[in-house]
């Protein structure tokens, strides 16, 4: 899946979702368990010879269906037995993942480095130990004694998207855009990855394999139930002050619905 899908898909999706769910507080995204669980649905299809975008919708529509049918069915009370515990230990586990990635990229730069001129991975190594070193310290500045609370909570809140856009215009500098530091591959025009249609052809793919498709889609919609609730009990925790009550079965539908779009 290319950048430009991505985005398209990300961006109407975030906005159904914020009219049709419950909690328009919270934000869907994939998130680094979705995008393992895409890896690795990919890398089956490449070993069996399978197209992967006809398996992957079929995925998605299968997920969208029992994920609908757990929000109708009230599943989301089942969430209450889960403790802070519950949600610190799969906040960790996402966090671990995403911090894995970014090593790996790291690493990867490093690997396709020429031996004889290592500039490159140590100019896009310096970039994230900067990124990483300015989002903890605009994080960190609310607890700090500069200026009032509403001024550090603005920092707080919107420092670390105002670091990532300033070194992301960093990199375009021509000086440090000489050493060709590995970015996404955004294509210039609006279309899509590998020149592809706008529509999956469904029926690429026989019957049998339609159906066991849901077998994988068991799996996501078991990610997405844990993913989706704990996010949103994040959200919804009387320490945040809200006003508006929680409504965890709408979100499941909505977002149900949205997946199967």
């Amino acid at each position: 899946m290319g950048v430009v899908e991505f985005l398209l898909s990300a961006g109407t999706s975030g906005m159904a979702y914020s009219i049709l769910c419950g909690q328009p507080m919270a934000f869907i995204a994939p998130t680094g368990l979705t995008l393992a669980f895409i890896s690795g649905l990919f890398r089956f299809c490449s070993l069996k010879g399978l197209p992967f975008f006809p398996v992957y919708s079929w995925v998605g529509l299968w997920t969208s269906f029992f994920f609908t049918v757990l929000g109708l069915a009230g599943s989301s009370q089942l969430i209450r037995y889960c403790t802070r515990f519950t949600d610190e230990i799969f906040n960790g586990l996402l966090s671990v993942n995403f911090i894995y990635e970014a090593l790996a990229s790291l690493r990867r730069n490093f690997q396709q480095a020429n031996p004889m001129n290592l500039t490159m991975p140590f100019v896009s190594l310096g970039m994230a130990l900067t990124t990483f070193f300015a989002t903890m310290s605009v994080t960190a500045f609310e607890s700090s004694k500069f200026l009032n609370q509403k001024i550090r909570s603005f920092v707080k809140d919107f420092g670390p998207v105002t670091i990532f856009m300033a070194m992301s215009c960093f990199n375009t500098l021509g000086d440090i855009n000489k050493f060709a530091v590995p970015t996404l591959s955004v294509p210039d025009t609006f279309q899509l990855s590998g020149g592809r249609n706008f529509l999956i052809p469904l029926n690429a793919v026989p019957m049998k394999i339609k159906l066991l498709c849901s077998l994988p889609a068991v799996l996501l919609t078991a990610l997405f139930y844990m993913d989706q609730n704990i996010s949103v009990r994040v959200v919804n925790n009387p320490d945040n002050g809200l006003k508006k009550g929680a409504a965890y079965n709408l979100d499941m539908v909505a977002l149900g619905i949205i997946t199967g779009v």
